[in-house]
């Protein structure tokens, strides 16, 4: 049966029409023919459905079809010029309804041809695509591409659930993580930094960029330091006056024998287990848990089987660190409310940074484990060095862990790099929100698409082409994609420059 006539349209209509349905409509998708030029891929936009009011869709493609035949473009190549019209169009998602509480619903059924298209409002961004949190409430990242919409997360997805920020270098990672690291201590949550190479000193600084001063109006923030709420560590000794960051010290209390042979780079020891195993129970029995490492090699050194040296051998390596031979750093010092502490390794040997980090963040495991200290969120940047896909890590087996039972003890885990395919991706997976900036390499573009959910194969062509500062983000409290650009940070940046959406 043919029907005809005007859809069905409220009186209430949010603004001017940008287009019009037209063509063979699915419930999936549609086209659209465009009369505004500024409506661009990825950009948000609203119709009514007959059946259940108005429904958010995504503009996925957008194309010229011209009456332009293959003759008359013949006869535009002789030098004739060619007459053409040609017209806008665009394909859209359906992403469809939300109601003030529940999921999101799409209708079994498709809008109606000849429908008016509309760009979509505040109030239906809002509500779709689950940004109810205001500023004050959650993480404050950016806006909606072309709109003054605030995207704005869920602190508690994020520590509960994961975080990982992917880009290619150049592309703004280590910036959004800054961005993301302001938002946390405001919250009062803290943060525990792995700073591989010196980018989150600056945490301290306002930022003063002239460039960013003036874009800092359109996202309603100003320049701010965050030095009263920072403290510095490091693996290394102290200066002999005492200045630069505080010397981390390393206790093994709680650290299992399989966990010690681990750091060593021992597998498989069979009866050097059972020697260590026995020495650690002997240290606590015997010293009331108030043993160190050199305890324990002082038991195993007056073990009187012959299997021992290469216990022996693998604990005087470890002591020979000083942040195993150095004072205990109280856990408490380092994980406060609204702290941020930076783990400097920039000048750590890297088997020292490996062992260092692996015996630092199981001790931080165990303590929130324990409740010895508050939920935090631990960033790893170059994470692709500290869980890798392939090959070795002492750092591995921990990080892995605190994917997958971090969120039972409220201990978030930010994965930040710029190499996704080499990233373990059972860790990927793990993390509930996804910050997907500009990426080019086709394995990792293959690595995010598999390990995000929400992002389809369609989605490989705008990773590739996406502007610096513009991310994608899933995930968490949003329900599905969105463009977002990311806000100007209070604080200046540490990293090479980055340049920004203007």
């Amino acid at each position: 049966m043919r029907e005809k006539g005007h859809p069905p349209e409220p009186e209430e209509r949010p603004g001017e029409p940008v287009g019009v349905v037209f063509g063979t409509v699915g419930s999936l998708n549609f086209r659209c023919i465009l009369r505004d030029p500024e409506v661009k891929e990825m950009d948000h936009v609203q119709v009514y459905h007959p059946t259940v009011g108005w429904v958010l869709g995504m503009v996925d493609s957008i194309e010229l079809q011209s009456d332009l035949s293959q003759e008359g473009a013949l006869v535009d190549l002789s030098g004739s010029d060619a007459r053409a019209t040609w017209r806008r169009v665009a394909r859209i998602s359906m992403i469809g309804r939300r109601e003030e509480s529940g999921p999101i619903f799409r209708p079994l059924t498709p809008v109606l041809p000849a429908s008016k298209v509309y760009r979509a409002d505040e109030d239906m961004l809002k509500r779709t695509l689950g940004l109810r949190l205001d500023r004050s409430e959650g993480v404050y990242v950016g806006k909606i591409f072309h709109t003054d919409v605030d995207v704005v997360l869920d602190p508690s997805e994020l520590v509960k659930k994961h975080v990982s920020i992917i880009a290619k270098t150049g592309s703004g990672k280590s910036y959004t993580c800054g961005v993301l690291i302001e938002e946390l201590s405001d919250k009062g949550i803290p943060v525990v930094v792995l700073d591989l190479h010196g980018e989150y000193h600056s945490l301290m600084s306002p930022n003063l960029d002239d460039d960013q001063y003036l874009r800092m109006r359109r996202f309603d923030i100003a320049p701010e330091g965050l030095s009263e709420r920072l403290s510095e560590f490091s693996f290394m000794p102290s200066d002999d006056d005492g200045e630069g960051p505080h010397p981390i010290g390393i206790d093994i209390k709680g650290f299992k024998a399989e966990e010690l042979l681990q750091l060593m780079g021992i597998r498989n020891m069979g009866v050097g287990t059972s020697i260590l195993y026995n020495a650690l129970n002997t240290a606590k029995e015997v010293l009331d848990d108030a043993y160190d490492l050199s305890d324990v090699l002082s038991i195993v050194e007056n073990d009187h089987n012959p299997a021992k040296w290469n216990i022996v051998n693998g604990l005087q390596h470890l002591l020979s660190m000083p942040f195993f031979s150095s004072p205990s750093t109280p856990l408490s010092e380092m994980v406060q409310k609204g702290r941020i502490s930076i783990i400097g390794l920039g000048d750590v040997p890297l088997d020292q940074q490996q062992i260092g980090v692996a015996a630092l963040v199981r001790r931080l495991y165990i303590a929130r484990r324990e409740g010895a200290i508050p939920p935090f969120m631990l960033v790893v940047e170059e994470a692709h060095n500290f869980c890798p896909q392939t090959g070795p890590a002492v750092t591995k087996e921990i990080i892995k862990t605190i994917a997958s039972e971090g969120r039972k003890f409220g201990l978030g885990l930010m994965v930040v790099t710029q190499r996704a395919a080499k990233v373990d991706k059972n860790v990927l997976s793990q993390c509930g929100t996804q910050i997907i900036m500009k990426v080019t390499n086709p394995n990792d573009i293959k690595a995010i698409i598999s390990s995000v959910e929400g992002l389809d194969t369609r989605m490989s062509d705008e990773i590739q082409r996406l502007p610096v500062s513009i991310a994608i983000v899933v995930g968490g409290n949003v329900s599905n994609p969105i463009l977002t650009e990311i806000r100007i940070r209070r604080t200046r940046h540490g990293g090479d420059e980055v340049e920004v959406l203007s």
